[in-house]
Order: structure tokens, then C-alpha cells, then sequence
């Protein structure tokens, strides 16, 4: 793409963006208290497993559990539970005389039913799920082998709990009717969902009385909605934006490193990536320091490990960082016979070091960080061609079985218990987006199936070493950088928390200056 029609494209997207965000601004004007929410993300179903997040973030529905920022579990629609001695059978108990939006009642029975539909879930999928049902005033979940982790899971934003008026005649969600601290009162399009505070919710009432999100999938847009002062809260602000909005005075940016990755997966059953050794050598080759520095801007995201230390159970400190180390790793090729060609690139028996790698153009920094990668693994003498496309590329080649190495994003707390994300990637023979072929998921299974049935925080807290140990040595996956969770944060608001964990925005806990 030209210059000229990159400005023009930029151009007409700040455009677009501003006209959605102009009805927000004149109310603003008029005087009434407005919270302006700014995200990526259109709502393109009512159906909770596809945009069931922006309902949870919003605050308009809830959870049967909930996590802090801090990663303490707490209820949601749930004021508590407990597990019975047989180690299968949990009992949620309702907050008492709390009602959805529509004014009827939140009961067991309404609770279990809207929970039928949400075990189909990403991470629901892998609770051994037996039956839900409605015993006095209580939920009641049963499992078919003990799971010590289902509290976690019910975070999912899948499983938000909705009204029996919600469903229609087929089972279908038809409109959202839900019990969060704020409710809708209009939909516009995919892209202007606007709110108002819950009258009759049940805990702390929010402060800010209405709130309108809109999403803007053009991140030069957001960002200029952002440098223009024209919202409160811009999420997944570019790093690359930062000083400019910063610069402007009207919004600052707020970041935190989060639990999720920019990592390299590879079909370790090619002969290109099956010796560990290579694996090792391409994690060596890459300069985490200098992409996260120059591409990132933010030096605190190069990754030494898997998860970043806000994962105190999952982060582990005696595992040995990963080095910036390319005479070392030139060292490791040659060891495992893979030898220099005469146009540099090695080769073993036959078969060039080379591979095509798939990744993400719908995150602006991944083609730039595989293109500095490229080069510098060419310097081990590997050649990588880079190809990018839509979120649906990686998954389709790894079930097409084409994949041969791919760059992408993955988050580690789709609920609040990375095990949620370690048995999908790393006990099966083809993920949905990381490991393929690789013999170690064979080691890795016994482990995650005894952690997620135990309920002896010492043996696992020894299971999560392990685990984590493995991959570490392995490499299936090779981590390059973490993720800053960045926002950007108008002057007019206060009280504004951060959730690592991306289940919330916290708007409810909002205040205006």
C-alpha cells in the first residue's frame, strides 16, 4: 500500500470513528455524566459464546464467579460455594433477593437453565461435565470426575448468567437481559451499545449513572480518538502510540504486563523443528531485548519464560532465562547436523533449515516483530518467509495439517487458572493454536489430568513446576514477549483499575473528577 492511500485509509477511519463517538460528546456537553468506552471489539451476536466478553467487561452481565484484579476469586451471581465429600458434586449458593434487569427474580432454577447453554465454551469445553440443576436455592454442578478447578472456569465469559426472558422459543439468546451493575437501553449497529446504571442491582451501585461503548476496530483511529480527548477509557492502545497520546494531554496511558503471549509454535514433527536442539537454537537467535525496546516500546515485556511474573503460581523463578545467545546457538545447529549451505542457509540430509511463518495481520506489531525475526535467524543461518492473514489462518493450517510455524497472541487466562490453556496447547496431538506434533504432550497429559482432579495445593503447586519445566526445556512453544494491557485514560475520571486478567473494565467502580 502506497503512503498516500495508507493516509487516505487512516484518514476515513478517524472519520467513522469520530461520527460514532459524536452523539457521546454532544450529551457529555449538554452536561449529563456520559462515560465514554472506546474498545476494538464489535458486538456481532447476542450469543454469549461468541460476545459474551464485552457483556462481562461492560459490567452488564455476570458470572456465576468472579475474579479481582488481584486474582482472588469472589461471587458474582454466586455470594458463595462449597463442594461435597464425594469431590463431584458443588453448590452454588444465589445472592439473596437479587433480580435481572427485567425486575423477575434471579433463582436457582433461572441460573441453571441459562447455564445449560454455556458449556460449549472455550474453556467450558474441558470441565467433565455431568448435570446442572436447581436444588432448593442452590446450583448445583456435577461433575464426572473430581475437578478442583471449576470455580475458575465458571469465570468464563461464556457462562454469564442471563434471564429466562433472554431465550426464545428455539433456546436461542434473543435479547440480553442480565443481572451485571449496568443494563443496556440501546444497540446501534455492531458498534454503540449504550447503558445505564441498574436501579435494582444488588451490591455497590455504580457511580456514573450511563455509559456508552463503542468499538473501533482501527487502532490509528482509537489512538486519535485518544490524542482528541473524544473518550474516558481506550483499550489496546498500540505501543507505538503511546508518547503521541501522552503528548496530547487529554488522555494518559496506563499499562500493565498481562498473562498473555506473543509466542512461535512449530510442528515439532517436521524434520525441521523435531530435534529439541533447534528449537533451542531459534529461541537463542532472537533478541527479545531489542524487539521489545524497539518494536514494543516497552523493555519490561521480553520474556524470560512462558507467563510473566504476575503468574506467581505459574511463573517460577529458578527456571533459567531464556539468553540472547547467536554464536551459541550456531553451536547447537551444528551439533544436531545441521551444516551451512554455499548460500548460508544449513541443511540436513537433504532438507534446508526453512520454513514458511504464519501470523497475525490483525495485530499491527506481530508482521513487524517476525520480519525483525526473520532477519535474525537468518544470521543462524535459517530463512523464514512470512505470511499474514486473518485470526483463522493458524488454526485452519494446524487442522489442515500445513502448519509449519506460526506467530501469534495467546492469553493464558481465559479464566483465572492457566491449566484452562496448557491442556488444549500442550496435551494434544494438534492445537488450536499452539504445539503440533509433539512427543512431549505425552509427558504433559498424566500431569495436567492429576493437577486438575487434585486437591492438594502442595502436590500441585509441585505439578505446576513440573509442567512448566518441560515446556521451558522443550521448546514446543517458544515465548518472545509479554503483553502490556494499555489504556488510555481521561482526566475527567478517577478510580480506574486495571484487570490483568481481561474478564472486566470495572466501569461500576468509575468516578468522575
Amino acid at each position: 500500500m502506497t503512503p498516500s492511500r495508507r493516509a487516505r485509509r487512516q484518514l476515513i477511519a478517524s472519520i467513522m470513528g469520530a461520527l460514532l463517538l459524536l452523539p457521546a460528546a454532544a450529551v457529555a456537553q449538554q452536561g449529563e455524566a456520559l462515560l465514554r468506552v472506546v474498545a476494538p471489539w464489535e458486538y456481532s451476536s447476542n450469543d454469549p459464546t461468541d460476545t459474551g466478553y464485552i457483556l462481562a467487561r461492560m459490567g452488564i452481565a455476570e458470572t456465576l464467579v468472579q475474579v479481582e484484579p488481584d486474582g482472588r476469586l469472589i461471587g458474582g451471581v454466586a455470594s458463595g460455594w462449597t463442594i461435597d465429600a464425594d469431590k463431584l458434586t458443588w453448590r452454588f449458593t444465589l445472592r439473596p433477593g437479587a433480580t435481572f434487569h427485567d425486575g423477575s427474580p434471579i433463582t436457582a432454577a433461572a441460573v441453571a437453565a441459562s447455564l445449560k447453554t454455556a458449556f460449549e465454551g472455550e474453556s467450558l469445553s474441558a470441565v467433565p461435565f455431568d448435570r446442572v440443576a436447581a436444588e432448593g436455592e442452590q446450583v448445583v454442578i456435577r461433575t464426572k470426575t473430581p475437578f478442583s478447578v471449576l470455580p475458575p472456569f465458571l469465570t468464563d465469559y461464556a457462562s454469564v448468567i442471563l434471564a429466562p426472558s433472554s431465550f426464545g422459543s428455539d433456546g436461542k439468546v434473543q435479547k440480553i437481559v442480565a443481572s451485571g451493575p449496568y443494563r443496556i437501553t440501546a444497540i446501534e449497529g455492531k458498534a454503540v451499545i449504550d447503558l445505564e446504571r441498574f436501579e435494582g442491582y444488588a451490591r455497590a451501585k455504580p457511580a456514573i449513572a450511563k455509559a456508552r461503548y463503542t468499538a473501533v476496530g482501527n487502532g490509528d483511529t482509537r489512538a486519535n480518538i485518544a490524542v482528541a480527548g473524544d473518550a474516558d477509557l481506550v483499550f489496546t492502545v498500540a505501543p507505538t502510540a503511546i508518547q503521541r497520546i501522552d503528548g496530547a494531554g487529554q488522555l494518559k496511558v496506563e499499562s500493565i504486563t498481562i498473562p498473555r503471549i506473543r509466542p512461535i509454535a512449530f510442528n515439532s514433527g517436521l524434520p525441521q523443528f523435531e530435534d529439541v536442539r533447534v528449537r533451542r537454537a531459534i529461541s537463542m537467535a532472537i533478541d527479545r531485548a531489542g524487539i521489545a525496546s524497539a518494536i514494543l516500546r516497552h523493555p519490561g515485556s521480553a520474556a524470560t519464560q512462558l507467563l510473566p511474573p504476575l503468574m506467581k503460581d505459574w511463573h517460577d523463578p529458578s527456571l533459567p532465562p531464556i539468553p540472547h545467545d547467536v554464536e551459541g546457538a550456531k553451536r547447537l545447529l551444528t551439533e544436531a547436523g545441521w551444516l551451512p549451505g554455499a548460500d548460508g542457509i544449513r541443511a540436513k540430509g537433504g532438507t534446508r533449515l526453512a520454513a514458511k511463518m504464519l501470523t497475525l495481520s490483525g495485530r499491527a506489531e506481530l508482521p513487524v516483530m517476525a520480519t525483525a525475526i526473520q532477519a535474525q535467524l537468518r544470521q543462524i543461518g535459517m530463512e523464514i518467509a512470512i505470511e499474514a492473514g486473518q485470526s483463522a489462518i493458524i488454526p485452519a493450517a494446524i487442522r489442515d495439517g500445513t502448519m509449519q510455524m506460526t506467530m501469534f497472541a495467546r492469553t493464558y487466562v481465559n479464566v483465572p487458572e492457566v491449566i484452562a490453556t496448557i491442556v488444549p496447547d500442550y496435551t494434544r496431538e494438534r492445537s488450536t493454536w499452539g504445539t503440533m506434533n509433539w512427543p512431549g504432550r505425552e509427558r504433559v497429559k498424566p500431569l495436567t489430568d492429576e493437577y486438575v482432579s487434585s486437591f492438594e495445593e502442595t502436590r500441585k503447586a509441585t505439578l505446576r513446576r513440573e509442567i512448566m519445566k518441560i515446556i521451558h526445556d522443550e521448546a514446543p512453544v517458544i515465548p518472545v514477549s509479554w503483553f502490556e494491557h494499555t489504556v488510555a485514560v481521561s482526566k475527567r475520571v478517577d478510580n480506574v483499575v486495571i484487570d490483568p486478567y481481561e474478564m472486566r473494565y470495572l466501569i461500576d467502580r468509575v468516578r468522575f473528577r
